[in-house]
């Protein structure tokens, strides 16, 4: 997004605070942290099969301060799809249709027609309706984390050596008994960028330690000038095995006082077939 009040940036290469119960767990049985990664490892990889290509509608409300007190209030309602591309790791693309109870443009699913109908340019396209849909985000703070699963990139097998991670206690949540895992991003070049600098993330899993399901995660980054938060809580849905997001908010502080925050709501889950790995990626 451009502009001369954007000032800052927090982009991802590849989903936020969310309502629940948390009350006192009943006692777990000590586990290694190298078992909790396996099982949590094992269970994002079954992860990415059941849920790319997933498409869910989001119900987002965003508001902004200033310093001065002046506040803003934004509605959207959108299209959010989470694919699978390979070696890329997950991407996350929001097209939205309605701002404020204004319609933007039909609600014609245009995400799930254009990965249906892939074609060598289906990627750039993608892109430009991910970066046609960030202009409604409210406030100075450029980001595109703000989508579902982005913390679970942390998890994959792939990632895991990028972090230091730690058992930092259990919680039950709803009525799941979890291990809280914490993790703090060591790696270099970081999954998350500002600009063009590393922004270096640190969070927390809530993990059901029986089959290493993520019941809800935590996503931290502070870059320069920014302080941002995002979790997002996990439910089942019908025709997947794996818990998928069904509830969402943000916090973002920035220089100069101005405060941001979400709120965001999933449902209606419908999946296409498509093997986005197989589409040749313009630049």
């Amino acid at each position: 997004m451009t502009g001369s009040r954007r000032s800052a940036s927090i982009a991802a290469a590849c989903v936020v605070l969310a309502a629940g119960t948390v009350t006192r767990a009943q006692a777990l049985a000590p586990i290694a942290i190298a078992d909790v990664l396996d099982r949590a490892g094992a269970y994002i990889e079954k992860y990415e099969q059941q849920f790319s290509a997933v498409v869910s509608e989001e119900h987002y409300t965003q508001s902004e301060t200033r310093i001065a007190g002046f506040t803003r209030r934004r509605e959207l309602k959108s299209d959010v799809l989470v694919i699978n591309a390979g070696a890329g790791g997950w991407m996350g693309f929001r097209d939205v249709y309605e701002v404020d109870g204004r319609p933007v443009r039909d609600h014609d699913q245009r995400l799930t027609t254009l990965f249906v109908e892939a074609t060598a340019d289906t990627m750039t396209h993608a892109r430009k309706i991910a970066d046609e849909s960030a202009r409604y985000n409210l406030g100075s703070v450029i980001r595109n984390i703000n989508v579902p699963t982005m913390a679970l990139a942390f998890l994959r097998r792939d990632n895991l050596s990028r972090s230091t991670f730690s058992i930092d206690g259990t919680a039950k949540i709803e009525n799941t008994n979890t291990i809280i895992l914490g993790f703090t991003e060591r790696g270099a070049p970081t999954i998350i960028r500002s600009g063009t600098a590393d922004a270096p993330a640190s969070g927390r899993f809530w993990i059901d330690p029986a089959n290493g399901r993520i019941v809800r995660s935590q996503l931290r980054v502070s870059p320069a000038k920014i302080s941002a938060t995002v979790t997002v809580t996990y439910a089942a849905a019908p025709k997947l095995d794996v818990w998928v997001p069904v509830s969402m908010s943000e916090s973002y502080r920035a220089s100069g006082g101005e405060s941001i925050s979400g709120s965001a709501s999933y449902r209606n889950f419908r999946r296409f077939s498509v093997d986005v790995s197989t589409i040749v990626k313009t630049p």
